[in-house]
C-alpha cells in the first residue's frame, strides 16, 4: 500500500485502488464490491464510493447503475488515445529539452538507455518498461515546462497499464525502440529538433500498431 501520509480516508482508498488498477494488481472487468472492499480498508461505504466515482472520472472504473462497479477493460478506442495523445506531447518534450537540455541530463537519459539494454539482454518486460517511461518523462522535465510534465506522467501512468496488461515479454518492436532511444540522445546532444521529430512519430506509431494488432476484438 502507498506509504505517504493522507489527509483522509476516501484520498487513502483513492491512491491504493488507483495504484492497484495502473499496475494490473486488479485486472481489468474486475468487479470491485462496496461491501468488499469495506472490509479490506476497515471503511465505512461511503469513501470507497467517493474513491470510485473520482475514478470513474478518470476512466479507470465503470460504474453501472443497479449493477456496481468494475475496472474499466482496455479498449481499441483507449490505446488509440494513449498513443495519439503520446505522439502531441513528446514532439513537444523533445522540441523544447533540445533547446535546454545540459549534460548532466544528457548522462542520466544515456544510463537509462543502458539500463534499458541490460534488461532487454535479461529479457525482463517489466524493467524495460518502467526504464522506458522513465526516459520519456525525463526528457519532458528537461523541457522545464509543469503542464507538460504533468500530462505526460498522467499518459504514462495509462500507457504503463496497457503495457503490464499485454506486452509480457521483450519483443523485436522493443528492440527497435531501444535502437531509437539512442538516436534520441544523440539528436539531443546536437540540438537537432527536425531530425527528433522525425523519429518520435515513428516510435510511438509502430507501437501503438504492436498493441492494436495484439488487443482481441470486442465480443459480439
Amino acid at each position: 500500500m502507498p506509504a505517504r501520509p493522507y489527509r483522509t480516508k476516501e484520498e487513502y482508498i483513492y491512491d491504493a485502488l488507483r495504484t492497484a488498477i495502473l499496475r494490473c494488481q486488479i485486472a481489468p472487468g474486475t468487479k470491485l464490491v462496496i461491501d468488499q472492499l469495506s472490509g479490506v480498508f476497515g471503511a465505512s461505504p461511503i469513501p470507497i464510493r467517493s474513491a470510485l466515482q473520482r475514478l470513474e472520472v478518470e476512466g479507470l472504473v465503470r460504474i453501472v447503475p443497479h449493477s456496481g462497479a468494475e475496472v474499466s477493460e482496455i479498449s481499441v478506442e483507449m490505446v488509440a488515445e494513449i498513443f495519439a495523445l503520446m505522439e502531441v506531447l513528446e514532439g513537444l518534450a523533445f522540441q523544447f529539452a533540445a533547446e535546454k537540455v545540459q549534460e548532466s541530463d544528457l548522462a542520466y537519459l544515456e544510463g537509462l538507455v543502458q539500463q534499458m539494454e541490460q534488461a532487454c539482454r535479461d529479457r525482463d518486460a517489466d524493467r524495460w518498461s518502467d526504464l522506458n517511461g522513465e526516459f520519456h518523462i525525463r526528457v519532458a522535465e528537461i523541457s522545464r515546462l509543469e503542464l507538460l510534465c504533468r500530462f505526460t506522467r498522467t499518459v504514462f501512468d495509462y500507457w504503463g497499464r496497457l503495457r503490464r496488461h499485454y506486452l509480457t515479454e521483450i519483443v523485436e518492436d522493443v528492440l527497435a525502440a531501444q535502437a531509437e532511444h539512442h538516436s534520441m540522445v544523440k539528436l539531443l546532444r546536437e540540438r537537432r529538433v527536425q531530425e527528433l521529430a522525425e523519429i518520435v512519430v515513428p516510435h510511438n506509431r509502430r507501437s501503438r500498431d504492436y498493441f492494436l494488432r495484439i488487443i482481441p476484438p470486442k465480443a459480439g
